[in-house]
């Protein structure tokens, strides 16, 4: 594992990810590049940059209010539901990412 892994890896885990999920996705993007190429392009989309703003704020609020996080996380994403799916080819790679 090279240091661009072992940081994307620890990033990951920052971010509240378990241990097995970070190493999973870390192996998928160093074995698919261009999957890390789509994903940096979503970032540039301030759409979607916009509303996943808008999640992870409703999700973390729920959460102060004492909600467990997976199902904070369904009942925030099922109210963006809509958004989400006019958003859904640039969202594939992300999805495709989470899915495996």
């Amino acid at each position: 594992m090279g240091f661009k892994s072992y940081i994307t890896k620890k990033v990951l885990q920052m971010k509240g990810m378990s241990k097995d999920q970070a190493e999973q996705i870390t192996k998928q993007l160093e074995d698919n590049p261009e999957l890390a190429a789509s994903l940096k392009a979503l970032e540039g989309d301030k759409e979607v940059k916009a509303l996943f703003e808008k999640i992870t704020k409703e999700i973390d609020e729920k959460k102060k209010a004492g909600t467990a996080e997976q199902y904070a996380a369904i009942l925030v994403m099922n109210k963006y539901k809509a958004e989400l799916m006019k958003h859904r080819e640039a969202l594939a790679p992300l999805m495709s990412l989470i899915q495996k």
